[in-house]
């Protein structure tokens, strides 16, 4: 926000990529103090897998957990569903940052088809059992490694849709504050096609997709920290927000 101005703007002068994950470090889920653990559940490999090698752990909750799950569906152009829904055992305790930041905190690879276009946040109630250890990397075909690195929680299957409290589209770019969970769930499309997704401008202040492209009269014309001028093109319709970008 300029000092001298009323509104609140992106300062393009001075935005700086922050490396995945150390947003979250400040605001993710502390599980310390929170969790007793139990009998080690026995996984079959195909999940063990998904672990930092292999290693995980069972607990149970002694209190309420925030948690956050990233998902999306896509459907090709044959009409074949894929992708992650928001139903899903594998959960977080970080919020995605960005699109391209939960995929390399939480190692999505592409083949696996979930948009990652979507997050819901869940609040885990007190007793619940989890298995939790360590995002893996993952290695794609070109030899590009997503190193994973996230807290992983597998949930039980088929777990209540009473749990979330709030979903929200995953920003393009990164996060400047914790974002908003303000869409409900039929606020969200049931799947995704190429020409639909990620078309919709997603608030990187707050997380909100009431958003508002401004026309060409509307567009507010700033000059940036460092002398350079910008010419913003998108209004955040939060009245807590206001955002322009």
């Amino acid at each position: 926000m300029n000092s001298q101005s009323k509104i609140r703007f992106c300062d393009y002068d001075s935005l700086k990529h922050y490396q995945a994950g150390s947003f979250n470090s400040k605001f993710k889920t502390v599980l310390k103090g929170k969790l007793i653990e139990i009998k080690k559940a026995e996984l079959p490999d195909s999940v063990t897998s998904s672990f930092l090698n292999k290693q995980y752990r069972t607990y149970k909750t002694i209190e309420g957990l925030i948690l956050y799950r990233v998902f999306g569906l896509y459907s090709r152009t044959d009409g074949y569903v894929r992708g992650a829904s928001l139903s899903g055992s594998y959960a977080s305790t970080e919020f995605a940052e960005s699109l391209i930041d939960a995929k390399l905190r939480l190692a999505l690879d592409p083949e696996w088809f979930s948009t990652k276009a979507y997050e819901e946040k869940i609040l885990l109630p007190k007793g619940t059992v989890i298995n939790l250890g360590i995002v893996a990397p993952v290695t794609l075909k070109t030899g590009t490694v997503l190193p994973g690195g996230a807290d992983q929680i597998l949930l039980l299957k088929d777990w209540p849709e009473e749990w979330v409290l709030g979903y929200r589209r995953i920003t393009a770019r990164q996060l400047i504050n914790p974002p908003e969970f303000a869409l409900k769930k039929s606020d969200l499309p049931e799947n995704d096609k190429k020409i639909t997704m990620y078309k919709i401008p997603v608030c990187c202040y707050c997380g909100n997709s009431d958003v508002t492209k401004l026309e060409k009269g509307e567009q507010i014309e700033v000059v940036g920290s460092k002398g350079n001028r910008y010419v913003l093109r998108f209004h955040c319709n939060n009245p807590k927000c206001g955002y322009y970008w």
